[in-house]
């Protein structure tokens, strides 16, 4: 194993990373850490996109992938809407985790508005958990060890009370970018502005001016030199 640090995403649906943590991805990538992205649930169509294929919709969320950095995309294109917590689901994740190993960990926060998105974040924290332990052998021998910092991010529901900042300024108009390769998306909204306005407003707020996501802490071991901690405000 090498010394480069290694980061896990998981993403309920394609794009959810990108609004999430996009700009703290892409400054891992730009500190050298490599980034795995697992997007856990299937595309949902809409009668806004249903003339973009399978295929387009795919090459989009390759391309936000690239524009961030991203090392390696897994799709397990769960059923959106029928999604269940199976052990099946679970074991996918959690071999996935103990192959990777990842220092860092990102997931959605435990509050979103999104019915899939607390359920994906109730997968990651119980695989995290089986990850870690001795048992579901089927899923790899080895236990992986205990990331030293667990993020929750905000995507629907912005949260209320946060614990970590990270400054993106120097990378939010990669986030953008990466956020605009999702072209059907921006049919349904603005995501593009959404997230360099929320980033502006998140900059403000903790820490005066610039741009910034913010963090629902987890798990914590030693914290990276980079970003902030914030002061659980509302």
């Amino acid at each position: 194993m090498t010394g480069v640090e290694d980061v896990l995403v998981v993403a309920p649906h394609p794009d959810d990373d990108v609004i999430g943590c996009g700009g703290s991805i892409a400054k891992h990538v730009r500190n050298g850490a490599r980034v795995t992205v697992v997007i856990v649930i299937g595309r949902e169509r809409s009668s806004l996109d249903d003339e973009v294929t399978d295929a387009d919709f795919a090459a989009e969320t390759e391309t936000a992938a690239r524009t961030l950095g991203v090392h390696r995309c897994i799709r397990l294109d769960e059923p959106s809407r029928d999604f269940v917590l199976s052990r099946r689901v679970h074991l996918d994740l959690v071999r996935i985790l103990r192959e990777v190993r990842p220092r860092v960990v990102y997931l959605p926060h435990a509050d979103d508005d999104d019915v899939e998105h607390r359920m994906v974040h109730r997968l990651t924290v119980e695989a995290l958990w089986m990850a870690q332990s001795e048992f579901f052998r089927e899923a790899g021998d080895r236990p992986m060890p205990a990331p030293a910092l667990v993020l929750g991010y905000e995507v629907w529901a912005p949260l209320a009370r946060f614990q970590y900042a990270e400054d993106i300024d120097a990378e939010i108009e990669t986030k953008v970018e990466a956020m605009r390769a999702y072209v059907s998306q921006l049919r349904h909204a603005a995501w593009d502005e959404g997230v360099r306005g929320l980033a502006r407003y998140r900059g403000a707020i903790s820490a005066g001016s610039g741009h910034a996501e913010v963090f629902q802490v987890l798990g914590l071991g030693a914290p990276p030199a980079a970003g902030r901690t914030g002061d659980d405000r509302d």
